[in-house]
């Protein structure tokens, strides 16, 4: 970490931050490319936003809250939605942290080859697809679903990433999206509010 760096800020990289990294690194080039990012205004969302559209990528980004499209706009998204089925031209590639409904419409919104990454499941809800989204109709075919865990190889160094997402928060070039900040005493406070979806981004809990 930088030697002045926020260590409550750099608490929030090594799972969220990672994780929106690594996904995208597997959709490949997305310079000019189309891409979908659901539960936007999450840990993960917010990161994924920010390093796609720092890509070239033009982001389409999904919030169920309304009032985060300003903020998802300032991140780099050029486009917001509440609801993936709101999305009238195809996407390349979707990182979805949702599951459930958002998963089966996301699928249905991309184009041929595209590939949708399922990184959460937050909805906690089953995702079931239709038989004719297999059919690869109206030319959409060869699309796949791909699951993702950041610690499914644990030989895998993070420190080069995490180095480099560490200097880009403390330069200010990266936004963690941290919400809610408050002393390790209020942890009861911090855990409630993340459980009942009150908060969007990162709750951090400094500890003295």
């Amino acid at each position: 970490m930088p030697d002045d760096a926020d260590l409550g800020a750099m608490s929030t990289l090594p799972v969220a931050g990672l994780s929106a990294l690594h996904v995208l690194r597997r959709a490949g080039q997305l310079l000019g490319r189309r891409v979908m990012i659901t539960g936007a205004s999450g840990g993960v969302g917010r990161f994924a936003v920010q390093l796609a559209a720092r890509a070239g990528a033009e982001v389409v980004a999904i919030s169920g809250n309304p009032a985060q499209a300003d903020g998802l706009r300032a991140l780099g998204a050029r486009e917001v939605h509440t609801d993936p089925a709101a999305v009238d031209r195809p996407v390349f590639t979707v990182l979805d942290n949702v599951g459930g409904r958002q998963l089966v419409d996301a699928f249905a919104s991309l184009e041929a080859h595209g590939t949708l990454f399922s990184v959460g499941r937050t909805s906690a809800t089953d995702a079931v697809l239709p038989p004719e989204a297999l059919l690869g109709t109206e030319g959409r075919h060869d699309r796949s679903i791909r699951t993702f865990f950041l610690f499914g190889d644990p030989a895998t160094d993070f420190s080069a990433d995490l180095t480099w997402l560490a200097t880009e928060v403390a330069a200010s070039r990266l936004d963690p999206g941290i919400s809610w900040r408050g002393p390790w005493a209020r942890h009861d406070e911090a855990v409630q509010a993340l459980l009942g979806r009150r908060l969007h981004g990162k709750a951090v809990l400094d500890v003295n």
